[in-house]
């Protein structure tokens, strides 16, 4: 256990050097904000309450599919990694300890926007914990996707690409950055297959008041995020690697292409039974 806590203080130490990280991780979702209150919020007295689920999904969006990966491809580049392979602690305790340093500081960068937002005019959120719930629920699902990509990458170059292919989809067609009653229909068709829908939907119910009969509510919302977030892991750590040289297994290959069917399978279901 000494080993964990001191690589996970060492973690949180290390991302406030990694000016990417730190970027991504706190100034765009703080950016995402003031536009949200430019946008969305004139003339109105409650300016974010209806966009706080969005925004803090883009900041778990930004501190897992870039924060994370980058400083977890950097450190492996530099031959980090390679060293932690020889030390007792098992490799679990390494990933385990970058994943809960990740969580604190994506919920950091929320409670920050809580803060903010506040200040701006938005109202406390109507249910605290069952939100802090729904915010843990939809880092878990995230953060194993950043994961699958850290295994994947080679570089922070290819981080960035890989990470932008999933985080604009979801900021413009998946209900994270365009709420979805402003996309067209085939938009929000779209929407059901991609797992930022959920966690918005998910985090929604918690800050203001919503109908029971409203799609928002149900078990659907967190199932489909732990689906997601359980696939998503179980690849990576099919395809975990301590250097950059190693190749990925074919086999690693399969399941990083089984995760993504899970979005496929998630979005027909939701579809099928309309459950959004």
């Amino acid at each position: 256990m000494r080993g964990f806590f001191a690589h996970l203080w060492l973690t949180l130490r290390l991302n406030f050097r990694n000016p990417q990280a730190v970027v991504f991780g706190y100034v765009v979702p703080v950016f995402f904000l003031f536009a949200f209150v430019a946008f969305f919020g004139a003339g109105r007295k409650d300016p974010l309450s209806r966009q706080f689920g969005q925004l803090l999904t883009i900041t778990i969006l930004g501190g897992a599919c870039f924060g994370m990966p980058i400083a977890f491809v950097s450190e492996r580049e530099r031959g980090v990694w390679r060293r932690y392979r020889l030390t007792p602690v098992p490799t679990i305790a390494f990933v385990a300890s970058i994943l809960l340093a990740r969580y604190v500081l994506v919920l950091s960068a929320g409670l920050i926007q809580l803060g903010i937002g506040m200040l701006c005019g938005m109202k406390f959120p109507l249910h605290p914990w069952e939100l802090l719930l729904a915010f843990t629920v939809a880092s878990f699902a995230f953060l194993g996707i950043g994961l699958l990509i850290s295994m994947i990458a080679n570089s922070t170059h290819a981080v960035q690409a890989l990470g932008q292919s999933l985080f604009l989809p979801m900021i413009m067609i998946g209900g994270v950055g365009v709420p979805l009653s402003v996309l067209p229909p085939w938009g929000r068709k779209v929407a059901a297959f991609l797992p930022g829908r959920y966690a918005v939907q998910a985090m929604d119910r918690c800050v203001y008041h919503v109908s029971e009969t409203s799609k928002l509510f149900g078990p659907f919302n967190f199932i489909a995020l732990i689906v997601i977030g359980a696939a998503a892991s179980f690849a990576a750590a099919k395809l975990f690697r301590w250097e950059n040289g190693q190749k990925l297994p074919r086999s690693g290959w399969a399941w990083a292409v089984l995760s993504v069917v899970s979005w496929a399978v998630i979005g027909i279901v939701a579809r099928q039974y309309k459950l959004v």
